[in-house]
C-alpha cells in the first residue's frame, strides 16, 4: 500500500484532502495530518462494510466545503457496503474512492494464522476460504452498477497515477470515481506482530 499512498500524495499535493478511511495495512507514517478534518478516522468496531457508507456520509457533509474526500478502501470493505455507493449517484455525492485489492479478506488470514499458532495446525491453510481469486471479481465493473465512474483494475503506479489524474476533474465536477488498485497483501511488522501474539503472549506482555 505504500506506492498507492505514493502515488496518491503527489496527485493531490495541490487539493485540500479529506482521508475518509484508511484500510488496516495504511502505516501512521505514510500521510502527514495538520487540520482535525484532514483523517476522519476509524468506526472503532473492527467491523467490515462500513467503509463505503462512511465515505458517502462525509462527502455528503463535505460537498458545500473546499475539501475533497477521498477513501482509500479495501476491497472486503467495499464488496460487502459497495451498495451505498448507488446513494452518491442518485444524489450527485462526490468522492475519489481507490480500492486496496490485495484479493483477500486478508485480515482473517492473520486472524486464522493466529488461531494455527495456538491449536498447531498448518500455518500454511490460512488463505482458505479467505483468498478472492480465480476468478478475480471486477469491481470496477460493480462500481459502475452503482451508476459511478469507475476505473481498472490498474497495476502498476503508472497506471494509477493516471487513473488518479483522469478521476481528479470528474471528481471536482461532482461526480463520484471508483479506482480499482491491485496491491500486495501485507500489514506492517508492528501491525502483524500484534495481531498474531497468543493469548499467552499477551499476557506475558501484560506482566511485563
Amino acid at each position: 500500500v505504500d506506492s498507492l499512498a505514493a502515488s496518491l500524495g503527489a496527485a493531490v499535493a495541490e487539493e485540500v484532502v479529506s482521508l475518509v478511511r484508511l484500510p488496516l495495512s495504511w502505516g501512521g507514517d505514510l500521510w502527514h495530518f495538520r487540520h482535525p478534518l484532514d483523517y476522519l478516522g476509524y468506526d472503532g468496531g473492527a467491523g467490515i462494510a462500513s467503509g463505503p457508507g462512511m465515505l458517502v456520509g462525509a462527502a455528503l457533509a463535505l460537498r458545500d466545503t473546499n475539501r475533497l474526500p477521498v477513501a482509500v478502501l479495501g476491497d472486503g470493505d467495499f464488496l460487502m457496503g459497495l451498495s451505498a455507493f448507488w446513494t452518491a449517484a442518485r444524489y450527485g455525492i462526490a468522492f475519489l474512492a481507490i480500492i486496496a485489492n490485495n484479493r483477500s479478506f486478508y485480515n482473517d488470514e492473520i486472524h486464522q494464522e493466529k488461531v494455527a499458532i495456538s491449536r498447531e495446525r498448518p500455518v500454511e491453510n490460512k488463505w482458505i476460504g479467505q483468498h478472492i481469486g480465480g476468478p478475480d471479481i471486477d469491481l470496477a465493473a460493480m462500481a459502475r452498477a452503482q451508476g459511478l465512474m469507475a476505473f481498472g483494475p490498474v497495476s502498476t503506479p503508472e497506471e494509477l497515477n493516471a487513473a488518479i489524474e483522469e478521476a481528479l476533474p470528474i471528481v471536482k465536477a461532482g461526480k463520484a470515481v471508483v479506482i480499482d488498485a491491485r496491491i500486495t497483501p501485507g500489514y506492517t511488522k508492528a501491525m502483524s506482530s500484534g495481531m498474531t501474539r497468543t493469548a499467552e503472549e499477551t499476557a506475558e506482555g501484560d506482566e511485563g
